[in-house]
């Protein structure tokens, strides 16, 4: 028993069923009919030597063990994906292709000049960019959906599953819109950030966490509060609802040379450990993912 003798459209499969839960919305997906794909299922699980899904009235849901081979064939199918195209891409003599992605505060002044650095060298590579919370970056850097990182390790992940570089700190700062009654205030006290509405980020977030931390440490009682991880949406409550918002320095100093926010000045700094250059262990790059991670390696944080 074993492995051997599943094929990239079985793991597909696997996938589907684990998403959608229904084998008559799969076995459609696939242009199969729903007896022959129980059929497969049962093969397949005879396969492994184990239940991959439980059958309920309602539908199918991954057993233990499931869940485990569907969580390796998401990350093979992204690999076949990946490889499918970078073949596509040498046949056209194109530069090959990068997935990598970023919390936003190194967005600013870390990731633009190493992106400028690399196209200076390499025109045609196709770079894809995310950007999020560093729990949701380091999931798709497990899953190998993304080839690496410029993030931190959350506290629920081990950091031995990572090679982690130190590339830059963190300040967070307090913004408001210009027309802001704060805004014209040339110190900001705790009782002046008393009752005020804020937008902020996600509650579980890692910088939610700090900033939490600091308003429980000031006493401030905020009047209301909006979560988002939307940056366009924060900038937009912050200009036309007059919230407050905490964005960090690197991208707080753009926003102000183009006149659309002022950074309270306040007491204290809302400093926050730094982050990295992360990569899964001893996962081999392709070329192109390889030669970006140099650049990123080498491009000095301000």
């Amino acid at each position: 028993m074993g492995l051997d003798g599943f094929r990239l459209r079985h793991l597909k499969m696997l996938v589907a069923l684990s998403e959608h839960g229904k084998l008559g919305v799969v076995a459609e997906m696939f242009g199969v009919s729903q007896p022959a794909l129980s059929r497969t299922l049962n093969e397949l699980e005879q396969m492994s030597g184990h239940q991959l899904f439980e059958r309920h009235n309602r539908g199918l849901i991954p057993t233990l063990e499931g869940e485990v081979i569907v969580r390796h064939a998401k990350m093979l199918i992204s690999e076949a994906q990946r490889a499918e195209y970078e073949m596509v891409v040498a046949a056209a003599g194109q530069g090959g292709s990068v997935a990598f992605g970023t919390i936003m505060t190194p967005a600013a002044d870390y990731v633009a000049p190493a992106l400028k650095r690399i196209f200076e060298t390499h025109p045609t590579i196709d770079i894809s960019i995310s950007v999020g919370s560093s729990d949701v970056l380091l999931e798709d850097v497990l899953s190998r959906r993304l080839d690496f990182a410029v993030c931190r390790v959350p506290s629920g992940m081990n950091p031995l599953w990572f090679d982690y570089l130190p590339v830059g700190q963190e300040t967070l700062r307090v913004i408001v819109a210009v027309d802001h009654p704060l805004a014209a205030k040339p110190v900001v006290t705790e009782n002046d950030l008393r009752h005020q509405s804020w937008v902020l980020q996600p509650h579980g977030s890692f910088l939610r966490q700090v900033i939490d931390d600091f308003i429980r440490r000031h006493g401030i009682v905020p009047a209301s509060v909006v979560s988002t991880s939307d940056a366009l949406l924060t900038m937009l409550l912050i200009l036309q609802s007059q919230r407050l918002g905490i964005f960090a320095e690197p991208v707080v100093a753009l926003l102000e040379r183009h006149g659309l926010v002022k950074a309270l000045q306040i007491e204290g700094d809302i400093s926050v450990p730094g982050f990295g250059l992360i990569k899964l262990k001893d996962r081999e790059l392709s070329a192109s993912a390889e030669l970006l991670y140099k650049v990123f390696a080498t491009t000095r944080n301000p």
